[in-house]
């Protein structure tokens, strides 16, 4: 199964007001080094692009098997 990038944004005016997000790669990441290898210019490039946010945190993951309930 493919890794992939989780990480949570805040606003910078409201740092309490935090969104997490997930980037699937364009190519394929089997391990979690490839995905860390990768995963610093990912958020580098969102965070040029999303100038309002700051990236708090962030993981390497393989996606849930259940995403939950859609409310």
């Amino acid at each position: 199964m493919l890794f992939g990038l989780y990480f949570l944004t805040c606003l910078t005016s409201n740092p309490t007001h935090c969104v997490t997000r997930v980037h699937v790669f364009d190519e394929d990441v089997w391990t979690p080094l490839q995905c860390l290898k990768v995963a610093q210019p990912q958020m580098a490039q969102w965070q040029r692009s999303h100038d309002r946010w700051r990236v708090e945190r962030f993981r390497c993951g393989k996606p849930p098997r259940d995403d939950g309930a859609r409310i």
